[in-house]
């Protein structure tokens, strides 16, 4: 069995890998997109299809906890129009130091996105507010 922590590893480097090839503004927008059709696809195939279509502020909420249920952070908070990620799983297995130039911050952002659009059949956009190791804070519209 493959260690989480390694698998992780993995993950992170393959993603720094894509902007390396093709550049910071390319990577991020196929990671945001990858993490925007694998937000439902994971969600499916955890709880399967929703009995219900929920409104946007709800399926945030949700969203929200799913993401701390699934261990993607150990806080993911939504309030006055932000949302707040608190020691989150990439930070630590980000080498650059400039973490907000990361596309592995894209795909947060893309699956965060895919969660709400497969519980409310709404999208959702997220911009980055402040980002930096252990900490993300963005508003939605």
């Amino acid at each position: 069995m493959v260690d989480p922590d390694i698998l992780l590893i993995a993950i992170v480097e393959m993603i720094e890998g894509v902007k390396n090839l093709i550049g910071d503004k390319g990577a991020n927008a196929v990671l945001r997109d990858a993490g925007r059709h694998s937000g439902p696809r994971l969600l499916e195939s955890l709880i399967g299809k929703l009995p219900e279509v929920l409104d946007k502020e709800e399926a945030l909420r949700r969203t929200c906890m799913m993401l701390e249920e699934l261990g993607f952070a150990k806080k993911v908070a939504k309030e006055d129009g932000k949302i707040t990620v608190e020691n989150d799983i990439f930070s630590d297995a980000i080498r650059e130091e400039n973490v907000e130039r990361s596309p592995v911050i894209y795909f947060f952002m893309g699956l965060f996105e895919g969660f709400v659009q497969f519980m409310a059949e709404d999208k959702v956009v997220l911009t980055p507010q402040e980002i930096q190791k252990g900490r993300f804070v963005f508003s939605y519209s």
